[in-house]
Order: C-alpha cells, then structure tokens, then sequence
C-alpha cells in the first residue's frame, strides 16, 4: 500500500513539473517574442519617419533605401538594408504607399504598410 501511494506521488509530482515547464516555456516564448518585437518595431518607426519625411520634401515615396542615405544590403537584391544592427526590406508600391518589413523567424516576417499605418 505505501509503495503504490508513493508512485501516485511521484506521477503527481512530475505531472505538476511538466506542467509548469510547459506554462513557463510559453510565458518565455511569447513574453521574450513581445520585446523582440517591441524594440524592432522601434527601430522600424525610426525608418518610417525617414520615408515620411522624404516623401513630404520630394512627393512621393522613396525609390530605395539609398534615397534615405541608407546603404543597400546586396545579399538580398539590394531591396534591404541593415539599420542598428537590424535587416530591413522595403517595397515602394506607389509614389504614396510603401511596405516596410523584417524576418522575424525562417518564414515569418512582420510588415508595416503605409497604407494602413499597421504592423501585421
């Protein structure tokens, strides 16, 4: 009797362990991923006051990074560029509107849209 009351323990006692890692594991993941994405879109607001700025002096949305005196990234066509340390895209989709984005992850990306004024 007290070897199998000392096993429900043990079951218990993992149970509540694996529990606990897994919660502590997704509070990490999700809390960690919150200030990753915090701190770049700070960043990423630095870049839209540039684009804004230039696009209130000459009319119309930059052409590239380089119109905004920031070096392109030609490992990637050109169309980025490195800001503090940061990769950066961008896609001019009109003389109004513009995408401004950066890989989060191998497949995932968070994008700012002009249009919208909204991170996605």
């Amino acid at each position: 009797m007290v070897k199998i009351k000392t096993i429900k323990k043990i079951v218990i006692f993992l149970f509540i362990l694996l529990f606990s890692f897994i919660i502590l594991f997704f509070l990490y993941w999700n809390i960690g991923n919150g200030y990753v994405n915090h701190e770049l879109k700070k960043y990423g607001k630095q870049i839209i006051e540039k684009i804004d700025n230039y696009k209130n002096i000459n009319g119309k949305t930059p052409d590239s990074f380089i119109d905004l005196g920031l070096a392109p990234n030609e490992m990637w066509g050109g169309i980025g560029t490195e800001y503090k340390g940061i990769d950066f895209w961008y896609d001019r989709i009109s003389d109004n509107d513009y995408d401004l984005y950066f890989g989060l992850s191998l497949g995932e990306a968070l994008y700012y849209h002009s249009s919208t004024k909204e991170w996605e």
